[in-house]
C-alpha cells in the first residue's frame, strides 16, 4: 500500500509541476505575442529605407569590432589583420571613404595613428545586433576619443560608429563625430 501511495503521490508531482510550467509557458507566449503584435500595430511616420527589423546578434562580433578599436588606440593594428575581410569599405566622420584590402586598411590605420602621440578611448557602449530581413550582422558602438596630436593639440570627439561583418570578418564601417575644442 505504501508502495501504490509513494507511486501516486510522486505522479500527482510530476503532473502538477508540468501544469505549472505549461502555465508558466503559456503566460510567457502570450507576452510575447503581446509584445509582437504591439510592434506590428504600430505606424511609424517613415519607412525605413534599410530595415527596421533587428535582433540582437552574435557577441563575438562586438569583441572583434572592440579588439579593432583597443589595438587602433595602443598602435597594434598589425595583430587585427584577420578581423578584415578581402575587401573593406570605411567611411570616416570627415567625409574620407576607404576602399581596400585587408594590408591597405592596416596601412591606412597605421598611417592615421601615427598622427597622434596619445590617443584614449572610452567606450560608452556597444550592441550586436543582425538585420533580419537583410541577414546581415552590425555592431553599434557609442565613444568618447581623446586624442593629442604632434602638434600639441588635444582634441576629444564623441564617436558613433556602426560595423558590418560577414563570416566574423569586418567589411564596411561608417564613422559619426562630433568634436569638442
Amino acid at each position: 500500500m505504501r508502495k501504490i501511495l509513494s507511486v501516486l503521490a510522486i505522479a500527482i508531482f510530476i503532473i502538477s509541476c508540468n501544469q505549472q510550467t505549461s502555465a508558466v509557458e503559456e503566460k510567457k507566449d502570450a507576452g510575447t505575442a503581446t509584445k509582437e503584435a504591439k510592434k506590428d500595430d504600430l505606424n511609424y511616420a517613415f519607412k525605413a529605407a534599410y530595415s527596421s527589423s533587428f535582433e540582437i546578434g552574435d557577441p563575438q562580433n562586438a569583441k572583434i569590432v572592440l579588439d579593432i578599436w583597443k589595438a587602433y588606440q595602443d598602435n597594434k593594428l598589425e595583430d587585427t589583420k584577420a578581423f578584415w575581410a578581402d575587401s573593406v569599405t570605411l567611411q570616416f566622420a570627415n567625409g574620407f571613404t576607404f576602399r581596400g584590402n585587408p594590408d591597405s586598411v592596416l596601412a591606412g590605420g597605421k598611417a592615421d595613428r601615427n598622427n597622434y602621440t596619445a590617443l584614449t578611448d572610452s567606450i560608452d557602449a556597444w550592441i550586436s545586433t543582425k538585420s533580419i530581413d537583410r541577414n546581415e550582422e552590425w555592431v553599434c558602438v557609442w565613444a568618447r576619443e581623446y586624442s593629442t596630436d604632434k602638434k600639441g593639440k588635444k582634441d576629444t570627439s564623441n564617436l558613433q560608429e556602426i560595423w558590418r561583418l560577414k563570416g566574423g570578418k569586418v567589411n564596411f564601417m561608417a564613422q559619426f563625430a562630433a568634436h569638442h575644442r
